[in-house]
Order: C-alpha cells, then structure tokens, then sequence
C-alpha cells in the first residue's frame, strides 16, 4: 500500500516522465535516488531541536547548552532544571540586563522567583532584592552560589542585589532547621531565610 501523500518513493516515482519511466536505466537511477530522498525526509524530523528538548537525553541537552551559548548552564541541574534551562535561554538571550530575565532564569532551578524592586520596598535607586520560594529539600549552598552566579550574568550592570530571601511555604519550621544546617541565617524571624 502507498501513501497518497509525502515524500515516499512511489510518489517521487510518479513524477518521472513516460520517456525517462520506460528507460531501464533512467528507472534505475531515478529509483535509487527516490529510496534515499525519502530516508532523507524521515531523518529531518530530527533536526527539530527545540521542539523535541522534553524529550532529548541529557548529554544532547549539555551539548545543546555548549552550542546555544547557555553561558549560567550547570551541569548539577535536574534534567527538568536542565529542560526548562534551554527552552527558556532563548528569551533570557532577547532580554538580558532586566528583571524579567532574572526571573525567567532563576524560574528553571527555583520556580516562582521574583525580582522585587527598589521602589518597591524603599530601597536605593537601581537595587533590587530576590524572593525565592524553596522547600526543605532544595535548600543547598551549592544552589545559592549558583543563584549569585546567575544573577551578575542576567542582570542590568548598573543594578545591585541587596538581598536573596528564601522562604518556605507557610513559615514551615523545616525551612529554618535546613537554612540552618546548610549555614543560613533567619533575617528578622519572619519567614525569609538569608544566606
């Protein structure tokens, strides 16, 4: 059975001239050539890169951070934190140098990250500060110099980090044992943790 549509050799074939089809060897050559055209035309699917990041291996996923310029790329991420990484470098890369970016970025390792701005919380001009929502278990040090690593590459230069607070949902006192353990300190025993 052949497809009435797409790149198959049958299909290719049907557009060979009578004088050509009648031709052994033209036949030949022309049957040859639609056999590998239509491998040529499966194997393009694989070309559709950033459609196909949820479902890459993880080593394509590094490879593709290398070749796409990922430059905050860390090889430690999740490979969800890796996925959300790539499919959202493209609009860090367009946006560079605001808050959006910082938010965007910081989202694929911490989601819910926000910038909050100077004018904001009565802060100096062009500080801002970050609230990054975590549970017990992504509370890490390694994270947290990742996270003051990320930021100097997205945000504006003349922009200053005043503070990162993590805070758990609801206050939890499991926050604060692992702020603790992971060599945190409580700012003003509210909710946010400070490194």
């Amino acid at each position: 059975m052949t497809e009435a549509y797409g790149v198959t050799p049958a299909n290719l074939l049907r557009t060979l001239p009578d004088v050509l089809r009648n031709d052994k060897n033209m036949l030949a050559l022309a049957t040859a050539i639609a056999n590998e055209l239509s491998i040529l035309s499966e194997e393009t699917a694989l070309a559709t890169i950033y459609a196909n990041i949820n479902t890459l291996p993880e080593h394509v996923l590094d490879v593709l951070a290398t070749d796409f310029k990922v430059d905050w790329w860390s090889y430690d991420y999740t490979l969800e934190e890796k996925r959300r990484t790539l499919l959202d470098s493209w609009y860090v890369h367009r946006h560079l140098g605001t808050a959006s970016a910082v938010e965007r970025a910081l989202s694929a390792i911490y989601e819910g990250s926000e910038v909050v701005e100077w004018f904001e919380y009565g802060g100096k001009p062009y500080h801002f500060k970050l609230t990054i929502p975590v549970s017990e278990t992504e509370l890490e040090p390694a994270k947290h110099s990742t996270v003051l690593r990320l930021i100097d590459y997205y945000k504006n230069l003349r922009s200053v980090l005043d503070d990162v607070e993590y805070y758990g949902s609801g206050g939890s006192a499991d926050v604060y044992i692992a702020a603790a353990f992971a060599g945190c300190v409580i700012s003003d025993g509210a909710t946010a943790v400070n490194f």
